[in-house]
């Protein structure tokens, strides 16, 4: 899929429920989508041309201005650069 105008798509990151020890942190159910972070899948040539996010990058953003997509059968979201926040 080839991204336009500033767009980035991503795909949710599952959050550790457990540590190396095997204690449970919280229940899977109740995380927050707000605090999930993205994959990144895919970056339009504006983005790119940033250079500050890349293909495969983690990144923080606000998942409440994205667009749900399904790609290949998976969740996805396309969002413009300007709402992700932070890169892992």
């Amino acid at each position: 899929m080839k991204m336009l105008q500033g767009n980035v798509l991503v795909t949710e990151v599952e959050k550790e429920t457990t540590t190396a020890g095997g204690i449970i942190l919280t229940d899977p159910s109740k995380l927050d989508k707000a605090t999930q972070p993205g994959l990144v899948l895919a970056i339009s040539p504006e983005v790119q041309e940033l250079g500050t996010i890349n293909q495969g990058d983690q990144v923080y953003l606000t998942w409440t201005e994205s667009q749900p997509i399904n790609v290949d059968g998976k969740k996805a979201a396309i969002v413009h650069y300007s709402h992700i926040k932070a890169v892992l």
